[in-house]
């Protein structure tokens, strides 16, 4: 090969011809807005970054910045995308390494099957298009006349391999990119290769076993919790008391009752460390016990937050956003029944069932290593480098699995990563930080509160004619290093208007998409305010709030089809028919009636007969709602029994019927929603982050309740792949989301009240049902 070819505007050229092996590497080219910090902690994106290898034994290695939180996504439908799209065995797809900054070519946290697979999706077909054409040289074939099946590519009566095509050269194909690599939002693989038709599918579509699943259950696999480093200190973080202390006084450590450890102060961030790990947990509880700390009461505390949301937030520090739907006046539709009502939702933990982990190794020349799960390791990467004012090459990301906390470190952070690295640099030596259950549960951030409310005007027909909504949340994505605060040391902008960092917009948009029609009068509108207590926490930390699956839509679609299947009961209708007759997506229209069979839905107005809101025994109900999400669309029953006298309420049965598009693994989807669902009625069911006037008191299990074993309702999952739609859905979203107003209105069919509140908790409903 003479010259460089020009592949759908990639380029292929021949770096040398080498004795033995051989293989086509993918490098990028630019523009990439790279840190001018940044390269040598990371494959150098401008130049030589591989995120695909066809190796001259056939094998193909894929390279990927994504992180497996568990739902296997980057060793399942990664490697079956890739192998779909090369034309190659599932088989061949042998090596995927992930997340670790220094041998991954690209960053960005979140939208796995969205946006980021599709880096991954065009560089195979960049791929398969510089083979097609090395081939057609090689064989001495017209371009248009091979094709490529199970790696091997034939036509005219000739045939090569990929393993062949390859061997002996040192081939290049540089693609074009864009993006900040440290950035939240990563890198994106540009320009239009011809891809893959889906009619000729035959790997995606098809169940995959998770390859992981065998070593992380057998213990071979290495969780973050399992590194070790020579010389490695153990660490326990010692927190403030409140939300807003300062430290003013550290408690004695007793070097005769434990004299290994030490003592460690970085503004007010405080740890014991010792080469012991049960002496620095025993040495930083006594230690905690006598340290003195300013006090501090900027909270409004749960019992007061949906007041606080109501008459004390400032919700015009933000902009608001009104809804793409908007259209008319709803408050001027003449109505002939009106449904008005308020919605709350407490705020939710993403906590891990196992605490956070990090090792760091900070290095004498600056540099620093952390060992850690993070769903975005090149922004945390960025933040770290920001925290100790080092370049970015100094900072280097390795990750290992651990508890998933669903969406918490999409912008990197999840936790204790700062303060490992911090004490490393202080004591020159790595240091393992494993957070307590209180520190996971007290320090980290939390899915947002919402209250909105909510105007339903019917016609006479029974039809909505006006639908209003008003939407107060505060913000959504507040990635800033809590030991980095702590220590006073620089980080990223918390949520605001206007910020450096556009992650950290706090502005809140109308994100559950309108879906009933284009007839009524629709005005809806999504506000914002600081984060409760960050303004007046003398730490600026405040109740720090993030995204968790499904961010901001579910805070606004509880309320929406809570609010639907109160407006179907007051115009006499079927709550699953008044949703048919309203929505005009044929979509929707065939999930929802699969809803119907699927779940044996009795077709009736609510409430059921023999509801009732008093009384002992046992009353039952059905409720449902929908969403339409990333291009995917659901529809959920939910069946419950709910005893009036104690306020308490079973789920019995949920079923799930989605339409998301392609379907790349089966296996994996159905896991996924039923887990979604799982965790949707533990948040219906319990979950309330408990806080007084300074800080979270919900600090374990006990003070914040999750779904037990025993409470696990009967899950059933209904969908199917449609082709046609031409994009991949997600499906470990929108489940959770759906759960708890089916749930909700469920209750409400069964007593004949309305609950407006979540958690279900007994006091919550009998106080609703009086």
């Amino acid at each position: 090969m003479s010259a460089a070819l020009d592949i759908h505007g990639a380029r292929l050229s021949r770096r040398a011809f080498i004795g033995t092996g051989g293989a086509l590497a993918v490098a990028v080219s630019l523009p990439v807005k790279a840190s001018p910090t940044a390269a040598p902690a990371s494959l150098d994106a401008t130049t030589a970054a591989s995120w695909i290898e066809l190796n001259a034994d056939g094998t193909v290695t894929i390279r990927t910045g994504k992180c497996d939180f568990g739902q296997s996504s980057v060793n399942t439908a990664y490697r079956q995308i890739v192998a779909e799209e090369l034309c190659v065995p599932l088989s061949a797809m042998t090596t995927v390494i992930t997340g670790d900054t220094d041998r991954t070519p690209d960053g960005g946290g979140t939208f796995w099957l969205l946006g980021y697979v599709q880096n991954l999706r065009k560089v195979a077909a960049y791929m398969r298009e510089a083979a097609l054409e090395l081939a057609a040289g090689k064989l001495g074939v017209d371009r248009k006349a091979l094709s490529v099946k199970d790696g091997v590519i034939s036509g005219g009566g000739k045939a090569i391999s990929y393993a062949d095509l390859v061997k002996g050269q040192d081939l290049k194909l540089t693609i074009p990119v864009e993006g900040e690599l440290t950035s939240p939002m990563g890198l994106t693989v540009k320009g239009e290769p011809p891809l893959k038709p889906v009619s000729e599918y035959t790997i995606i579509g098809k169940p995959s076993a998770n390859p992981m699943t065998r070593p992380k259950v057998s213990g071979e696999a290495v969780w973050v919790g399992d590194v070790k480093l020579p010389g490695m200190l153990h660490a326990r973080t010692i927190h403030p008391a409140t939300l807003g202390s300062k430290l003013v006084k550290a408690g004695k450590l007793d070097g005769a009752q434990f004299p290994g450890a030490r003592l460690v102060t970085i503004g007010n961030l405080l740890a014991v460390v010792s080469p012991d790990e049960w002496e620095a947990v025993q040495a930083a509880q006594a230690v905690a016990a006598e340290t003195q700390w300013s006090d501090w009461r900027g909270l409004p505390g749960h019992e007061g937050l949906a007041d606080h949301l109501r008459s004390k937030a400032d919700w015009t520090v933000f902009p608001s956003r009104d809804g793409a739907s908007n259209k008319g006046e709803p408050e001027k539709v003449p109505a002939a029944r009106e449904h008005k009502a308020s919605y709350f939702l407490p705020y939710h933990k993403h906590a891990p069932i196992g605490p956070m982990v990090t090792l760091a190794d900070y290095r004498p020349d600056g540099s620093v290593t952390l060992h850690t799960l993070s769903q975005n390791p090149q922004h945390l990467r960025h933040m770290i480098a920001r925290m100790l004012g080092v370049g970015e090459d100094k900072v280097v990301v390795r990750t290992y699995p651990g508890s998933g906390h669903y969406g918490r470190s999409n912008g990197g952070s999840a936790g204790s990563e700062d303060e490992a690295v911090l004490l490393s640099r202080e004591l020159g030596r790595p240091v393992r930080v494993q957070w307590m259950r209180a520190d996971e549960m007290q320090w980290t951030t939390q899915s947002s509160c919402a209250l909105a409310d909510i105007a339903i005007k019917l016609d006479k027909d029974g039809r909505i004619a006006g639908y209003a909504a008003e939407h107060r949340v505060p913000p959504m994505q507040d990635d800033r290093l809590v030991g980095a605060l702590l220590a006073g040391l620089p980080v990223i902008d918390a949520p605001a208007a206007v910020t450096k960092d556009p992650f950290q917009n706090g502005i809140n948009e109308m994100q559950d998409t309108w879906v009933y029609g284009n007839g009524p009068a629709v005005h809806e509108k999504a506000m914002s305010t600081w984060q409760i207590g960050e303004k007046e926490s003398p730490i600026a930390v405040g109740l720090r709030d993030h995204s968790m699956r499904t961010p901001i839509q579910f805070q606004q679609n509880f309320p929406r089809e809570v609010a639907m299947s109160e407006a179907a009961m007051l115009a006499g209708k079927d709550a699953l028919q008044f949703r048919l007759d309203h929505v005009t997506d044929p979509r929707f229209k065939a999930i929802i009636e699969k809803l119907r069979t699927e779940s044996a839905w009795d077709s009736r107005p609510s409430p059921a007969p023999g509801a009732r809101a008093s009384g002992k025994g046992v009353v039952k109900g059905r409720g449902m709602s929908i969403m339409l999400r990333d291009n995917g669309y659901w529809a959920c029953a939910a069946h419950v029994a709910v005893m009036p006298e104690s306020g308490e309420v079973k789920v019995e049965r949920m079923t799930m019927v989605a339409d998301v598009g392609i379907v790349i693994n089966p296996l994996q989807l159905r896991r996924q929603i039923q887990a979604g669902c799982l965790m949707g009625v533990s948040q219906a069911l319990h979950e309330e982050v408990s806080f007084d006037r300074g800080a979270i008191t919900a600090a374990d299990w006990a003070s914040y309740p999750i779904l037990t074993m025993a409470e696990a309702p009967e899950i059933k999952v209904v969908f199917e792949t449609n082709l046609a739609a031409g994009n991949y859905g997600q499906g470990s979203e929108s489940a959770n989301a759906l759960a708890a107003p089916a749930i909700a209105a469920a209750v409400l069919d069964a007593t004949g009240k309305p609950v407006r509140r979540l958690p279900l908790r007994p006091a919550y409903v009998k106080a609703a049902l009086a």
